[in-house]
Order: structure tokens, then sequence, then C-alpha cells
């Protein structure tokens, strides 16, 4: 289903995070941030359940509903454009699959088939306590430093990533009626592959983003110039890759 806004329409945008970060250091003075303020557009700044300025439970059950707490943050009767990262993205494609009339554009990072997948809370908590080891999967270890880096309370950020699981499935992102520019590092681990993901969505423009990792995703410039194009134009912008992705390791 559409969302009843033409191209001359220029929603609200909301910036969503990912799991261990806050809004600054994700997008606060990012040139994304500064062109949307450029473009007149209105952003909407969020910080997670359990990040940044918000609340910050230490039971996984009280995370089992951040996609409802997300969108809190969101006007009711007005469709917003939306950018998320990782987990920020992933509640965003929630949202759409649950609730298509509320977006119309949204550009989601950091996330592939391993949106289909349960998090791997267990291995990642435990490092939260203990602290990067020799032990600790080389794929976790950038992500898990920039979470103890953050500021945020560790407890809480353990508690998160524990969440009872809320897994999509095709035929729900099939549900989604925004259209979705879908970008993931070619070495994104965390990620993966989008092959699935990418054929469920059926507004899909996917973008490979070249040499970039997991935490370096909302960071790259290209990811930040193409969303900010992908927000003004959608769909009608020409699409740089097809939307058959694979992100491959390095």
């Amino acid at each position: 289903m559409n969302v009843a806004c033409d191209h001359t329409c220029t929603p609200p945008v909301v910036l969503v995070h990912g799991w261990g970060s806050t809004y600054e250091r994700t997008w606060g003075g990012s040139d994304l941030e500064r062109t949307l303020e450029q473009d007149g557009r209105r952003i909407i700044r969020v910080d997670l359940l359990g990040h940044g300025a918000s609340r910050a439970p230490h039971e996984s059950g009280e995370y089992a509903h951040m996609a409802d707490e997300l969108a809190e943050h969101l006007p009711e009767h007005t469709p917003v454009d939306g950018v998320g990262f990782s987990l920020g993205g992933k509640l965003l494609l929630q949202l759409a699959a649950e609730q298509p009339q509320r977006f119309r554009r949204l550009v989601i990072a950091g996330v592939g088939d391993n949106l289909l997948r349960p998090e791997n809370g267990v291995a990642v908590a435990q490092a939260l306590h203990a602290g990067i080891t020799d032990d600790t999967a080389a794929a976790l270890r950038p992500v898990l430093a920039e979470a103890l880096a953050s500021g945020n309370d560790p407890q809480a950020l353990a508690a998160a990533i524990q969440r009872p699981p809320s897994l999509l499935t095709a035929d729900q992102l099939h549900a989604i009626g925004a259209e979705v520019l879908l970008a993931v590092g070619d070495r994104d681990v965390i990620a993966g592959a989008a092959d699935q993901v990418s054929a469920a969505i059926p507004q899909l423009t996917g973008l490979v983003l070249e040499g970039v990792d997991h935490v370096s995703t909302p960071n790259s410039p290209r990811l930040q110039a193409q969303a900010a194009q992908f927000l003004r134009h959608g769909r009608a912008a020409p699409p740089e890759v097809p939307t058959a992705m694979r992100a491959h390791p390095g």
C-alpha cells in the first residue's frame, strides 16, 4: 500500500541510531543532518530505549516493544521518512511492515538477512560484562568497542540486546509500502548477505558500500549523500546497483 504523499510533500525525517550508540554519536553534526536541515526538513531525533537520554531499564523484557516505543516519537497522522542504522533500521522496517501508512521513504543501513535471524545477544552481553578478550568473536569486537565507548549503561545495553525476539518474515516485509533504499557495506559481516530481504520488499533499491564494514556504515560519505538524494527523489533517482545484494566479508 502506498502512502498518500506525492512528490511535492516534505514529511518529517526520523533518524535512528543502532544498538550501543546514540543519536548524537551516529547522526549529530553529520553531513546528512546538515543536508536535511538545508533542505528544510524537520528532523525527529531519537534515542532508543536504553540509549542516550532515554530511560535505561536493566530487564530484557522491558525491551520487548522497542518498535512501539520508537513509534511514540512519530506523528500519528502524518507520514514520515526515516533513516535507520542497524537496530534502528530493523525497528523502522518492523513498524513499516505493521503500519505501512506511516512511512513514505526509508533508508535502511547495516541491515541484511540478519534481520531474519535472532541476534547473538548472550555472547554480546557476556562481552559487555567481561570486556573484550581474545575469545571475543572478531566480528563483534568493533561493535562492542563502539558500545563501550558510547557512555551508555552497559547493563541496559545487555538487556536490550537480549530482548525477546520479534523476527520479521518475508511475507511481513512484502507488506511494506514505503520506497526503501537498503545500503550494506561489502565488508559488513554483521549484516551479511541481503538477498532474502531484498527479494521480499517490493519497492527496494539496493546500494553496496565498497570497503565499508558495519561500524563505519553510518559515517560513509557515500551513504549519507545517497540517503539525502533518495529522501528527495525516491526511486525516481537512478539506482546504482541491482536490487539483489550480497555483502562480501573482507
